[in-house]
């Protein structure tokens, strides 16, 4: 289980991608030879919204070089050597080359965990078209268009977990201890018709036979008008005959209290089974 500082907040990221920019900035400008920022950096640089577990030096700059003998000794940047094909992001900097987020979380599996990468994973295919950076399809043909490299097996394993369309790193990690509990992984994102208000309410995670809907309340859920807002939807949500299930921050404090979570999801779960079993459809 991935440790419990899992992500930045949208402004944290755009900071962070600042940071890194400038920081790559000056690298490059101390240097007659070409940089390529890899590994954490790209995604730094990307603004991905992921704290990801690393071993890196996450204090230094790192780039990718073709072979050892491209190695230099510029203070504050760490080399590493990347023999398959190279994907170049395009960027606004003209002093600043990086590797494509794709490569980089590539790059990065020999140097993470499984669940963090599978975090990192659902950023670049999330839901939000103005941060996801490729379809999870596309991901896919990526890695495995790469053939083999160090770290592969764990990326493979990450990606069969990982899916499209999620909204947040605590998402994310809510799903995977759903999983690792042994559930089935729930839909993300699902859309919920509600003829007599001409809407749908889309639910951040559902188990959608048995009517079945899991919230992650953020902070930014505690905001008046939101608050308002969720308490109608999820009024709604029942109404339209869907049990409600919401998990905050206390749930995330530690790997129990997610555990006690997936396991009153479980029960929940068991107790719809055994009304579709009953009477042909849940009844909540």
């Amino acid at each position: 289980m991935v440790g419990t500082n899992t992500f930045f907040t949208l402004d944290e990221a755009m900071g962070v991608a600042r940071t890194t920019q400038a920081a790559c900035r000056k690298a490059a400008a101390r240097t007659k030879r070409p940089l390529v920022f890899s590994h954490i950096t790209a995604l730094r640089l990307a603004g991905m919204t992921v704290a990801l577990e690393t071993s890196l030096d996450t204090n230094q700059l790192h780039v990718t070089i073709p072979s050892a003998k491209h190695k230099s000794r510029l203070a504050g940047v760490q080399h590493h050597v990347w023999r398959q094909e190279m994907s170049y992001a395009a960027g606004p900097d003209e002093l600043v080359t990086a590797v494509t987020p794709q490569q980089a979380i590539c790059q990065m599996a020999q140097f993470t965990s499984r669940d963090s990468l599978t975090m990192a994973m659902d950023w670049l295919t999330c839901h939000n078209p103005e941060l996801r950076q490729c379809t999870h399809s596309e991901l896919g043909d990526y890695i495995a268009g790469l053939g083999r490299f160090t770290g592969v097996a764990r990326c493979r394993d990450a990606f069969r977990r990982s899916v499209e369309d999620t909204d947040s790193p605590q998402e994310t990690r809510l799903r995977l201890a759903l999983v690792d509990f042994g559930l089935r992984t729930p839909a993300v994102n699902h859309a919920v018709a509600d003829i007599e208000e001409d809407t749908e309410w889309l639910v951040d995670m559902a188990y959608v036979e048995e009517r079945i809907a899991i919230e992650y309340d953020g902070e930014y859920h505690y905001d008046k008008s939101r608050w308002r807002s969720d308490l109608h939807k999820r009024n709604r949500l029942q109404h339209l005959g869907w049990k409600v299930l919401v998990a905050t921050k206390q749930d995330f404090a530690s790997d129990g209290t997610l555990e006690d979570f997936a396991m009153m999801t479980a029960r929940t779960l068991g107790q719809g089974r055994r009304s579709i079993l009953t009477y042909g459809h849940t009844s909540w």
